[in-house]
């Protein structure tokens, strides 16, 4: 959630617009800086708790000793680096795209968005919408290869049984069904309203 937080502190300051036009008003505020708090908890909270459960049964499930979480840090912030330097060099190209006159966004979204956006603040929505995709297509992808490889390094032990056999199994079976509730409120059913 953090790297959410502080990447929207950032592209919040290159184009509110983004927030205020390409997203559902799940927020009264205008605030560049409340704005970009929200929608970095709301963007990264499922993702996190996804990524996050499982990468705890990949690192601790049942079979060989589990992993230490100090041993998790390093891939970690490799992972998030990358994403960071995907997202700069993602926003650096669809600026210039835009700027180019490459990728137009009148072209790509023929709809209110470029009559309310003057032609210099188009480059700077292409470069935030670029950074975010790449944000999200690196979170997803690095965090499935960094479970990917933790499970393999514990030879690939059983992550989830169908029913749990153990108290902690149910705790857990209890919050991946919560976390996945809370996911499709937040995501679908009350951005919908």
């Amino acid at each position: 959630m953090f790297y959410g937080v502080v990447h929207d502190q950032i592209t919040a300051r290159l184009c509110i617009e983004y927030f205020m036009l390409a997203h559902p008003p799940l927020f009264p505020v205008s605030s560049p800086t409340l704005l970009a708090l929200c929608w970095g908890v709301a963007a990264t909270l499922g993702v996190g708790l996804v990524l996050g459960f499982l990468l705890a049964q990949a690192s601790q499930s049942p079979g060989l000793p589990g992993m230490p979480i100090s041993s998790l840090y390093r891939p970690l912030l490799v992972v998030l680096g990358a994403t960071a330097a995907a997202a700069i060099v993602a926003g650096c190209v669809g600026f210039a795209l835009s700027e180019r006159s490459i990728l137009v966004l009148t072209e790509l979204r023929p709809d209110a968005w470029a009559e309310l956006l003057p032609r210099s603040q188009q480059n700077r929505f292409m470069a935030v919408w670029f950074a975010h995709c790449a944000s999200y297509l690196f979170g997803f992808v690095g965090g499935g290869v960094l479970i990917f490889r933790i499970w393999d390094r514990r030879q690939r032990p059983r992550l989830i049984t169908i029913l749990p056999q153990t108290k902690i199994g149910v705790v857990r079976a209890a919050l991946a069904v919560a976390a996945l509730v809370a996911i499709v409120w937040l995501r679908f059913i009350r951005a919908a309203r």
